[in-house]
């Protein structure tokens, strides 16, 4: 992601239209800075991979998967479960339009890769989480003719400056809760966007109360 002239990533794609296998996968829970070794950060292994049934990577819609891990995870002060939104339609659901979000991770720092490259500490940036239509307001305004689906959410400025970035694909857009003991709510998953940090260009995130329902049938006990 870009803040101001710096980017940063949460995950990254593996830059190929061929599906992901489970055993491509690990996953290191705490992970701070990326030169540390696996001693510092043990990985786990991923025992099963779902994708949503509705992916499409030339369009970029229903851009979320789920991943079963072959042990439990052992949660620290470092690291610990973040919470998932009310699902859309739902009595509590909300856009969370106009709220201010917190992306993570460790991609790009610069869509000019002359001006930076991919960060190896975790960096993280603030957003303000727009209404669609606004978006698309400004997409067309710079003659794009990319689809905003309500199943993505839009974040960024108007003016550009800060956003996601190369290699942040995966990683989790966040709102805090103050009133609720600093409550964490995944409420997006950075999916697309064009360039970094355009003016009028906002990233675009997976909408996580969409997929509520799936989300849930997937993590039921067999």
């Amino acid at each position: 992601m870009v803040l101001e002239s710096i980017a940063f990533s949460f995950s990254s794609a593996s830059g190929s239209s061929e599906p992901l296998q489970a055993a491509q996968l690990r996953v290191s829970v705490g992970q701070h800075d990326l030169r540390e070794g696996a001693a510092a950060v043990p990985a786990l292994a991923v025992e099963r991979l779902v994708m949503h049934p509705g992916y499409e990577c030339a369009h970029v819609v229903h851009d979320l998967a789920l991943l079963h891990l072959g042990e439990d995870v052992q949660w620290s002060d470092a690291a610990w479960p973040a919470c998932l939104p009310s699902a859309t339609g739902t009595k509590d659901y909300t856009t969370f339009s106009d709220r201010e979000a917190t992306a993570a991770g460790w991609g790009w720092t610069s869509e000019n890769s002359n001006k930076g490259g991919r960060a190896d500490v975790l960096q993280k940036v603030q957003l303000r989480v727009l209404d669609n239509n606004q978006c698309r307001d400004w997409y067309r305004s710079q003659g794009k003719k990319t689809k905003i689906h309500d199943t993505q959410i839009c974040a960024g400025f108007e003016s550009g400056g800060r956003d996601a970035c190369w290699a942040d694909s995966g990683g989790p857009l966040m709102v805090a809760d103050n009133s609720d003991g600093g409550r964490v709510t995944v409420m997006g998953v950075v999916s697309t966007g064009i360039g970094c940090a355009r003016p009028k260009l906002p990233g675009l995130y997976t909408r996580v109360s969409e997929y509520l329902p799936w989300i849930r049938d997937q993590t039921r006990d067999p």
